[in-house]
Protein backbone atom coordinates (compact mmCIF):
# COMPACT_ATOMS: atom_id res chain seq x y z
CA UNK A 1 0.00 0.00 0.00
CA UNK A 2 0.96 3.64 -0.53
CA UNK A 3 0.63 6.49 1.16
CA UNK A 4 1.06 10.33 0.02
CA UNK A 5 1.22 13.65 2.09
CA UNK A 6 0.83 16.61 0.78
CA UNK A 7 2.24 19.49 3.00
CA UNK A 8 3.27 22.98 2.53
CA UNK A 9 6.31 23.15 4.31
CA UNK A 10 8.23 20.12 6.15
CA UNK A 11 10.99 19.64 8.60
CA UNK A 12 14.14 20.80 8.26
CA UNK A 13 13.41 23.89 7.03
CA UNK A 14 10.23 24.46 8.52
CA UNK A 15 7.94 22.56 11.82
CA UNK A 16 5.55 23.52 13.82
CA UNK A 17 1.84 21.71 14.33
CA UNK A 18 1.26 20.70 11.21
CA UNK A 19 5.10 19.36 10.59
CA UNK A 20 4.43 16.90 13.49
CA UNK A 21 1.54 15.82 12.44
CA UNK A 22 2.69 14.62 9.07
CA UNK A 23 5.81 13.16 10.56
CA UNK A 24 3.50 11.32 13.12
CA UNK A 25 1.54 10.06 10.78
CA UNK A 26 4.74 8.67 8.46
CA UNK A 27 5.92 7.10 11.26
CA UNK A 28 2.57 5.42 12.05
CA UNK A 29 2.50 3.78 8.73
CA UNK A 30 6.07 2.86 8.17
CA UNK A 31 5.36 -0.30 7.02
CA UNK A 32 3.92 1.48 3.74
CA UNK A 33 5.50 2.68 0.90
CA UNK A 34 5.43 6.35 1.44
CA UNK A 35 5.99 9.90 0.20
CA UNK A 36 6.04 13.31 1.35
CA UNK A 37 5.52 16.07 -1.13
CA UNK A 38 5.97 19.60 0.14
CA UNK A 39 7.94 23.06 -1.21
CA UNK A 40 11.36 24.38 -0.76
CA UNK A 41 11.42 27.34 1.97
CA UNK A 42 12.89 30.16 -0.71
CA UNK A 43 11.96 30.77 -4.23
CA UNK A 44 15.51 30.64 -4.77
CA UNK A 45 15.63 26.82 -4.43
CA UNK A 46 15.82 24.68 -6.82
CA UNK A 47 13.50 20.84 -6.46
CA UNK A 48 15.60 18.42 -4.55
CA UNK A 49 14.99 14.54 -3.32
CA UNK A 50 15.72 13.30 0.36
CA UNK A 51 14.46 11.30 3.21
CA UNK A 52 13.52 12.55 6.22
CA UNK A 53 12.67 10.10 9.15
CA UNK A 54 13.14 7.33 6.60
CA UNK A 55 10.56 8.88 4.16
CA UNK A 56 11.09 10.53 1.00
CA UNK A 57 10.45 14.02 0.57
CA UNK A 58 9.80 15.75 -2.95
CA UNK A 59 10.59 19.39 -2.27
CA UNK A 60 9.71 21.43 -4.98
CA UNK A 61 11.01 24.76 -6.19
CA UNK A 62 8.15 27.68 -5.39
CA UNK A 63 8.50 30.28 -7.57
CA UNK A 64 6.60 33.29 -5.50
CA UNK A 65 5.15 33.65 -1.85
CA UNK A 66 2.19 35.19 -1.74
CA UNK A 67 0.65 35.74 2.32
CA UNK A 68 3.15 33.07 3.21
CA UNK A 69 2.00 30.69 0.13
CA UNK A 70 4.02 28.98 -1.67
CA UNK A 71 3.11 29.16 -5.36
CA UNK A 72 4.85 26.02 -7.51
CA UNK A 73 3.51 24.78 -10.80
CA UNK A 74 6.24 22.07 -10.33
CA UNK A 75 4.53 20.81 -7.09
CA UNK A 76 1.38 20.47 -8.63
CA UNK A 77 3.41 18.18 -11.35
CA UNK A 78 4.91 16.39 -8.69
CA UNK A 79 1.73 15.64 -6.71
CA UNK A 80 0.10 14.11 -10.29
CA UNK A 81 3.67 12.06 -10.49
CA UNK A 82 3.79 10.62 -7.41
CA UNK A 83 -0.45 9.80 -6.55
CA UNK A 84 -0.75 8.08 -9.59
CA UNK A 85 -0.16 4.67 -7.71
CA UNK A 86 -0.89 5.87 -4.46
CA UNK A 87 -4.00 4.11 -1.98
CA UNK A 88 -4.36 7.06 0.07
CA UNK A 89 -3.82 11.00 0.00
CA UNK A 90 -3.73 12.81 3.35
CA UNK A 91 -3.52 16.71 1.70
CA UNK A 92 -2.68 18.81 4.51
CA UNK A 93 -4.77 22.45 4.92
CA UNK A 94 -4.69 25.20 4.30
CA UNK A 95 -2.45 25.18 1.34
CA UNK A 96 -4.38 26.45 -2.05
CA UNK A 97 -1.77 24.33 -4.21
CA UNK A 98 -3.22 21.04 -2.38
CA UNK A 99 -6.33 22.20 -3.46
CA UNK A 100 -5.59 22.88 -7.00
CA UNK A 101 -4.11 19.71 -7.23
CA UNK A 102 -7.29 17.81 -6.13
CA UNK A 103 -9.20 19.92 -8.69
CA UNK A 104 -7.40 18.99 -11.49
CA UNK A 105 -7.83 15.12 -10.61
CA UNK A 106 -4.59 14.29 -9.01
CA UNK A 107 -6.08 12.18 -5.90
CA UNK A 108 -9.00 10.50 -8.20
CA UNK A 109 -9.66 7.27 -7.83
CA UNK A 110 -7.83 7.40 -4.52
CA UNK A 111 -8.80 7.47 -0.81
CA UNK A 112 -8.54 11.24 -0.02
CA UNK A 113 -8.11 12.51 3.78
CA UNK A 114 -8.42 15.93 3.96
CA UNK A 115 -6.72 17.24 7.32
CA UNK A 116 -8.36 20.23 8.51
CA UNK A 117 -5.43 22.27 10.83
CA UNK A 118 -7.36 25.80 10.84
CA UNK A 119 -9.95 28.09 9.18
CA UNK A 120 -9.50 30.33 6.73
CA UNK A 121 -12.72 32.71 7.38
CA UNK A 122 -10.27 35.28 9.26
CA UNK A 123 -8.02 35.80 6.41
CA UNK A 124 -10.77 38.41 4.84
CA UNK A 125 -11.34 38.81 1.06
CA UNK A 126 -8.21 36.08 0.41
CA UNK A 127 -10.48 33.72 2.20
CA UNK A 128 -13.79 34.35 0.32
CA UNK A 129 -11.45 33.90 -2.95
CA UNK A 130 -10.33 30.53 -1.70
CA UNK A 131 -13.36 29.47 -0.27
CA UNK A 132 -14.97 27.76 -3.20
CA UNK A 133 -11.71 25.06 -3.75
CA UNK A 134 -11.73 24.38 -0.45
CA UNK A 135 -15.78 23.59 -0.80
CA UNK A 136 -15.04 21.73 -3.98
CA UNK A 137 -12.17 19.96 -1.92
CA UNK A 138 -14.48 18.99 1.06
CA UNK A 139 -16.80 17.27 -1.15
CA UNK A 140 -14.25 15.32 -3.06
CA UNK A 141 -12.68 13.91 0.21
CA UNK A 142 -13.36 10.66 1.63
CA UNK A 143 -12.64 11.34 4.93
CA UNK A 144 -11.92 14.95 7.18
CA UNK A 145 -9.88 15.19 10.07
CA UNK A 146 -9.94 17.69 12.82
CA UNK A 147 -7.86 18.22 15.92
CA UNK A 148 -11.24 18.83 17.98
CA UNK A 149 -14.73 19.28 18.10
CA UNK A 150 -14.42 22.69 18.27
CA UNK A 151 -12.75 23.36 14.89
CA UNK A 152 -15.34 21.34 13.25
CA UNK A 153 -18.69 22.99 14.60
CA UNK A 154 -17.13 26.73 14.31
CA UNK A 155 -16.19 26.67 10.69
CA UNK A 156 -18.98 27.37 7.97
CA UNK A 157 -16.91 25.72 5.53
CA UNK A 158 -16.46 22.37 7.07
CA UNK A 159 -19.54 22.06 9.16
CA UNK A 160 -21.86 21.03 6.49
CA UNK A 161 -19.62 18.07 6.16
CA UNK A 162 -19.81 16.83 9.99
CA UNK A 163 -21.16 13.38 8.54
CA UNK A 164 -17.26 12.40 7.46
CA UNK A 165 -15.65 14.08 9.85
CA UNK A 166 -13.45 12.76 12.44
CA UNK A 167 -12.02 14.16 15.48
CA UNK A 168 -8.27 12.92 16.19
CA UNK A 169 -6.83 15.26 18.51
CA UNK A 170 -3.06 16.18 18.56
CA UNK A 171 -0.21 14.16 20.62
CA UNK A 172 3.10 15.10 22.39
CA UNK A 173 6.03 13.39 21.04
CA UNK A 174 7.22 10.27 22.60
CA UNK A 175 10.08 12.45 23.88
CA UNK A 176 7.87 15.13 25.70
CA UNK A 177 5.44 12.72 27.27
CA UNK A 178 8.58 10.59 29.06
CA UNK A 179 10.63 13.83 29.34
CA UNK A 180 7.50 14.96 31.58
CA UNK A 181 6.39 12.14 33.36
CA UNK A 182 10.63 11.47 35.13
CA UNK A 183 9.48 15.83 35.88
CA UNK A 184 6.26 15.26 37.21
CA UNK A 185 7.88 12.07 39.42
CA UNK A 186 10.27 14.12 40.51
CA UNK A 187 8.32 17.13 41.42
CA UNK A 188 5.51 15.42 42.67
CA UNK A 189 6.70 11.63 43.71
CA UNK A 190 4.93 10.34 46.60
CA UNK A 191 4.91 13.79 48.19
CA UNK A 192 2.40 15.84 46.53
CA UNK A 193 3.86 19.19 48.28
CA UNK A 194 7.22 18.68 47.39
CA UNK A 195 8.83 21.24 45.00
CA UNK A 196 11.25 19.93 41.99
CA UNK A 197 15.30 20.56 41.99
CA UNK A 198 15.17 22.57 38.77
CA UNK A 199 18.76 23.77 39.57
CA UNK A 200 20.01 20.20 38.53
CA UNK A 201 18.41 20.35 34.78
CA UNK A 202 19.39 23.74 33.95
CA UNK A 203 23.06 22.45 35.14
CA UNK A 204 23.54 19.37 33.28
CA UNK A 205 23.66 21.56 30.05
CA UNK A 206 26.71 23.30 29.38
CA UNK A 207 25.10 26.36 27.96
CA UNK A 208 22.20 26.82 31.01
CA UNK A 209 24.11 30.00 32.74
CA UNK A 210 23.61 31.45 29.11
CA UNK A 211 20.08 30.58 28.86
CA UNK A 212 18.29 32.00 31.68
CA UNK A 213 20.28 35.68 30.59
CA UNK A 214 21.39 36.83 34.02
CA UNK A 215 18.11 35.83 35.21
CA UNK A 216 15.22 38.36 35.17
CA UNK A 217 13.57 34.94 37.72
CA UNK A 218 14.91 34.38 40.51
CA UNK A 219 14.51 31.79 43.07
CA UNK A 220 11.28 33.11 44.80
CA UNK A 221 9.52 34.29 41.39
CA UNK A 222 6.90 32.69 39.90
CA UNK A 223 7.37 32.27 36.26
CA UNK A 224 5.20 32.39 33.49
CA UNK A 225 5.67 31.48 30.24
CA UNK A 226 5.02 32.05 26.71
CA UNK A 227 5.38 29.81 23.37
CA UNK A 228 4.92 30.60 19.83
CA UNK A 229 5.80 32.72 16.90
CA UNK A 230 5.25 36.79 17.23
CA UNK A 231 2.74 36.59 14.94
CA UNK A 232 -0.85 38.81 15.38
CA UNK A 233 -3.18 36.37 15.83
CA UNK A 234 -0.71 35.39 19.18
CA UNK A 235 -1.83 38.12 20.87
CA UNK A 236 1.15 38.70 22.63
CA UNK A 237 0.46 42.17 22.79
CA UNK A 238 -2.52 41.70 25.29
CA UNK A 239 -0.03 39.43 27.37
CA UNK A 240 2.53 42.16 27.91
CA UNK A 241 -0.39 44.96 28.96
CA UNK A 242 -1.90 42.58 31.21
CA UNK A 243 1.77 41.49 33.08
CA UNK A 244 2.56 45.12 33.45
CA UNK A 245 -0.84 45.96 35.17
CA UNK A 246 -0.57 42.46 37.31
CA UNK A 247 -0.82 43.32 41.31
CA UNK A 248 1.84 40.89 42.10
CA UNK A 249 4.83 41.82 40.91
CA UNK A 250 6.88 38.67 42.54
CA UNK A 251 6.82 36.82 38.90
CA UNK A 252 8.81 36.90 35.26
CA UNK A 253 7.39 36.53 32.18
CA UNK A 254 9.18 34.94 29.39
CA UNK A 255 8.53 35.10 25.91
CA UNK A 256 9.81 31.76 23.95
CA UNK A 257 10.22 32.06 19.80
CA UNK A 258 10.60 34.47 16.95
CA UNK A 259 8.55 36.32 14.72
CA UNK A 260 8.09 39.76 13.09
CA UNK A 261 6.37 41.12 15.69
CA UNK A 262 9.37 40.70 18.19
CA UNK A 263 11.18 44.01 17.85
CA UNK A 264 7.94 45.98 18.11
CA UNK A 265 7.04 43.58 21.61
CA UNK A 266 10.36 44.07 23.31
CA UNK A 267 9.85 48.13 22.38
CA UNK A 268 6.26 47.65 24.34
CA UNK A 269 7.89 46.03 26.96
CA UNK A 270 10.10 49.43 27.81
CA UNK A 271 7.35 51.51 27.14
CA UNK A 272 5.25 49.62 29.52
CA UNK A 273 8.30 49.28 32.22
CA UNK A 274 8.56 46.09 32.15
CA UNK A 275 12.19 45.09 30.80
CA UNK A 276 13.67 43.70 33.48
CA UNK A 277 11.11 40.97 34.60
CA UNK A 278 10.39 40.17 31.00
CA UNK A 279 13.10 37.66 28.63
CA UNK A 280 12.91 38.01 24.95
CA UNK A 281 14.88 34.42 24.11
CA UNK A 282 13.74 33.95 20.24
CA UNK A 283 13.87 30.91 18.63
CA UNK A 284 15.09 28.17 20.46
CA UNK A 285 16.13 24.39 20.15
CA UNK A 286 13.71 21.60 21.16
CA UNK A 287 16.10 20.99 24.13
CA UNK A 288 15.83 24.48 25.46
CA UNK A 289 12.20 24.71 25.04
CA UNK A 290 11.76 22.09 27.00
CA UNK A 291 14.35 23.15 29.93
CA UNK A 292 12.05 26.69 29.73
CA UNK A 293 8.95 24.58 30.07
CA UNK A 294 10.69 23.23 33.41
CA UNK A 295 11.82 26.21 34.45
CA UNK A 296 8.07 27.67 34.13
CA UNK A 297 4.85 28.02 37.13
CA UNK A 298 2.28 28.34 34.20
CA UNK A 299 1.86 28.72 30.58
CA UNK A 300 -0.38 31.76 28.72
CA UNK A 301 -1.46 31.47 24.87
CA UNK A 302 -3.25 34.56 24.84
CA UNK A 303 -4.01 33.95 21.30
CA UNK A 304 -6.95 36.59 19.83
CA UNK A 305 -8.03 34.19 16.20
CA UNK A 306 -8.99 30.94 15.17
CA UNK A 307 -6.61 31.09 13.65
CA UNK A 308 -5.24 28.88 16.40
CA UNK A 309 -6.77 26.03 16.04
CA UNK A 310 -5.50 23.72 18.63
CA UNK A 311 -1.95 24.70 19.84
CA UNK A 312 0.47 21.69 20.23
CA UNK A 313 2.40 24.01 23.03
CA UNK A 314 -0.75 23.68 25.10
CA UNK A 315 -0.57 19.56 25.59
CA UNK A 316 3.31 20.10 25.61
CA UNK A 317 3.29 21.80 28.83
CA UNK A 318 0.35 19.84 30.38
CA UNK A 319 3.09 16.78 29.48
CA UNK A 320 5.10 18.28 32.77
CA UNK A 321 2.47 19.26 34.58
CA UNK A 322 1.87 22.73 33.88
CA UNK A 323 -1.33 25.21 33.99
CA UNK A 324 -2.32 26.66 31.26
CA UNK A 325 -4.18 29.98 30.59
CA UNK A 326 -5.95 30.30 27.08
CA UNK A 327 -8.56 32.27 25.29
CA UNK A 328 -12.19 31.34 24.40
CA UNK A 329 -11.39 30.92 21.11
CA UNK A 330 -14.32 29.55 18.40
CA UNK A 331 -11.55 26.96 17.71
CA UNK A 332 -9.65 23.51 19.45
CA UNK A 333 -7.74 25.74 21.94
CA UNK A 334 -10.56 25.90 25.02
CA UNK A 335 -11.30 22.11 24.25
CA UNK A 336 -7.61 21.32 25.11
CA UNK A 337 -6.86 22.70 28.19
CA UNK A 338 -10.16 23.10 29.87
CA UNK A 339 -10.99 25.94 32.09
CA UNK A 340 -11.36 25.34 35.80
CA UNK A 341 -9.89 22.08 35.78
CA UNK A 342 -6.09 22.07 33.99
CA UNK A 343 -6.24 25.74 34.04
CA UNK A 344 -7.95 28.77 33.32
CA UNK A 345 -9.65 30.34 29.70
CA UNK A 346 -10.43 33.90 29.43
CA UNK A 347 -12.03 36.22 26.51
CA UNK A 348 -9.53 36.94 23.43
CA UNK A 349 -8.15 40.46 23.96
CA UNK A 350 -9.37 41.00 27.04
CA UNK A 351 -6.59 42.12 29.15
CA UNK A 352 -8.14 42.55 32.39
CA UNK A 353 -9.56 39.14 32.53
CA UNK A 354 -5.70 37.92 31.30
CA UNK A 355 -3.94 40.08 34.27
CA UNK A 356 -6.60 38.74 36.98
CA UNK A 357 -6.08 35.13 35.63
CA UNK A 358 -2.34 35.54 36.09
CA UNK A 359 -2.53 37.06 39.14
CA UNK A 360 -4.76 34.23 40.60
CA UNK A 361 -2.32 31.57 39.41
CA UNK A 362 0.78 33.36 40.82
CA UNK A 363 -0.52 34.04 44.38
CA UNK A 364 -2.11 30.84 44.47
CA UNK A 365 0.78 27.64 44.28
CA UNK A 366 -1.82 24.96 45.52
CA UNK A 367 -4.26 25.83 42.69
CA UNK A 368 -1.32 25.29 40.34
CA UNK A 369 -0.89 21.99 41.82
CA UNK A 370 -4.48 20.72 41.47
CA UNK A 371 -4.43 22.25 37.83
CA UNK A 372 -0.78 20.86 37.26
CA UNK A 373 -1.44 17.15 38.40
CA UNK A 374 -4.95 17.18 36.38
CA UNK A 375 -2.99 18.53 33.14
CA UNK A 376 -0.37 15.83 33.18
CA UNK A 377 -3.24 12.99 33.63
CA UNK A 378 -4.97 14.47 30.87
CA UNK A 379 -2.49 14.11 28.47
CA UNK A 380 -2.13 10.47 29.56
CA UNK A 381 -5.46 9.80 28.47
CA UNK A 382 -6.09 11.88 25.42
CA UNK A 383 -2.96 13.27 23.88
CA UNK A 384 -0.24 10.35 23.64
CA UNK A 385 1.12 9.39 20.36
CA UNK A 386 0.01 6.01 20.15
CA UNK A 387 -3.23 6.87 20.14
CA UNK A 388 -2.73 9.54 17.68
CA UNK A 389 -1.12 6.28 15.43
CA UNK A 390 -4.19 4.24 15.92
CA UNK A 391 -6.97 6.36 15.15
CA UNK A 392 -5.30 7.18 12.08
CA UNK A 393 -4.83 3.62 11.05
CA UNK A 394 -8.73 2.54 12.08
CA UNK A 395 -9.60 5.60 9.80
CA UNK A 396 -7.65 4.19 6.85
CA UNK A 397 -8.48 0.50 7.26
CA UNK A 398 -11.91 1.80 7.49
CA UNK A 399 -11.57 3.19 4.55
Amino acid sequence: MKLVQLTKLYWPDNGGGIARVVESIAAGFSDWEQRIITCQKAPSIKKSEDEFGGVPVTRCRQYADVSSTPLSTEYLKETGKHTKDADVVICHHPYPMNDLAILFGATKGKKLIYWWHCDIEQYGWLAKVYAPLVRHSLKKADAIIASSEGNIVNSKLVAPFQDKCHVIPFAVSDEYFEEGAKYCEKKWGNNPDSEPDISGEWNENNSSEEMVSDRVMKEDNVHILFLGRMVWYKGCEYLLRAFSEMDNKNCTLTLVGGGPLEEELRSLSFELGIENRVEFTGMVSEEEKMERIKVCDFMVLPSISKAEAFALVQIECMAFGKPIINTNLPSGVPYVSLDGKTGITVEPENVDQLRDAMDKLVSDRELREVYGKAARKMVEECYVNEAFVRKHRELVDGL
